[in-house]
């Protein structure tokens, strides 16, 4: 059994939804399963809507086989996984607290039987996979190859989206906003730039802001529709390091650390400064460079900023690891993740190095 058989069952509602019980034995009524979240980034299903104690509450919801994964994948830790307003598992073997709050935990297991046994013969639906899986272990030299090729081309490409080729200009507010939403929330947080303009942030108060925020809702368009107080912190992080990050560049400071922005935007988590790092500063620098050094194109000085960063931990990165790949810093993670994305999805093969090799031989 795979924790993504459990989701499916879940999302194909073939599971008994009316005779559900949490663990304490209080009934628990599922109004809306949410939507299935496949990013590899986040929980597993998200704008749920779920009833129990007399209470009508929304958020996420997380799978595990057991209870006790949710430590063992260090989501206490990840700010992503605090809207999660119930834990369901295959097995119950031990109990789990968010904010020293007992978290709801649904047990699958005992409803996994008669009419709603565990299907031996259902059609499962495959996660994507990387095709060389078996022979790609016999290439090194090919995927070091391929992974040089893909992060240069991925550097090129997220550059090319955020430069506005007619007007010369490169949006640093929209890119700083987008990584604020990492891979689920990026979405809702590019559209805050538009209802929030940049001056906004020096003409308002963090409370004014927020009170934009929640007077126009209709700008929230990403996954997570129910503005909740970890989505409320992480607006109140933007907003303080969106100052911080525009008031060194009007003073003229042209090296300052971002380190010192997150303390002052109080970003405490790990995985957001990574990937503020990894998909902004990544950017800004470049984009620095290119503007300073008209004849260079800034690659390799990118290339070896990203190789100092921590490499991601994800879904895909979970894919690679799966057949014995393992990044060692942002670097390769994001060259990984280019080809995963742009070659092994798109079954561009004979596109790859390591494809190419294995045509050959």
């Amino acid at each position: 059994m795979l924790e993504i058989q459990l989701q499916q069952l879940w999302s194909d509602k073939r599971l008994p939804f009316h005779a559900f019980h949490l663990i304490n034995g209080t009934p628990l009524e599922i109004y809306q399963t949410g939507n299935w979240n496949k990013s590899g980034s986040g929980p597993d299903f998200q704008c749920a809507k779920i009833r129990f104690d007399q209470l009508t509450w929304f958020g996420s919801i997380e799978f595990h086989l057991k209870s006790s994964d949710w430590y063992k994948h260090h989501h206490h830790t990840d700010l992503a996984y605090e809207n999660v307003i119930l834990h369901v598992v295959y097995e119950y073997d031990q109990p789990v607290y968010v904010h020293q709050r007992l978290l709801p935990t649904l047990e699958l297991k005992s409803y996994l039987s008669g009419e709603f046994e565990f299907p031996t013969k259902y059609k499962w639906k495959t996660t994507q996979k990387i095709h060389c899986r078996q022979r790609i272990g016999d290439f090194p030299i090919e995927f070091k190859q391929m992974q040089h090729r893909a992060i240069k081309e991925r550097i090129n490409r997220k550059y090319a989206q955020e430069y506005n080729l007619n007007q010369e200009s490169f949006d640093a507010y929209s890119i700083i906003s987008k990584a604020f939403g990492t891979k689920n929330n990026s979405l809702s947080f590019e559209l805050l730039t538009h209802q929030i303009p940049l001056h906004f942030h020096f003409k308002f108060s963090e409370e004014e802001i927020r009170m934009l925020v929640l007077n126009n809702v209709q700008g929230w368009k990403g996954r997570n529709l129910q503005l909740n107080k970890t989505l409320y912190a992480r607006i109140a992080s933007w907003t303080r390091f969106i100052k911080w990050y525009y008031m060194k560049i009007k003073c003229d400071d042209s090296v300052f650390s971002w380190t010192d922005g997150f303390i002052q935007a109080n970003i405490k988590s790990n995985m957001l400064q990574n990937n503020l790092l990894i998909n902004a500063k990544t950017y800004i620098d470049l984009h620095t460079h290119r503007e300073q050094r008209k004849q260079h194109s800034g690659i390799l000085p990118t290339m070896k900023y990203l190789k100092s960063l921590p490499a991601e931990s994800n879904h895909i990165s979970s894919i690679w690891k799966s057949i014995g790949i393992t990044s060692k810093n942002a670097l390769e993670s994001q060259a990984n993740l280019e080809i995963y994305q742009q070659f092994c999805t798109a079954k561009k093969c004979l596109n790859c190095c390591v494809g190419q090799q294995i045509t050959k031989s």
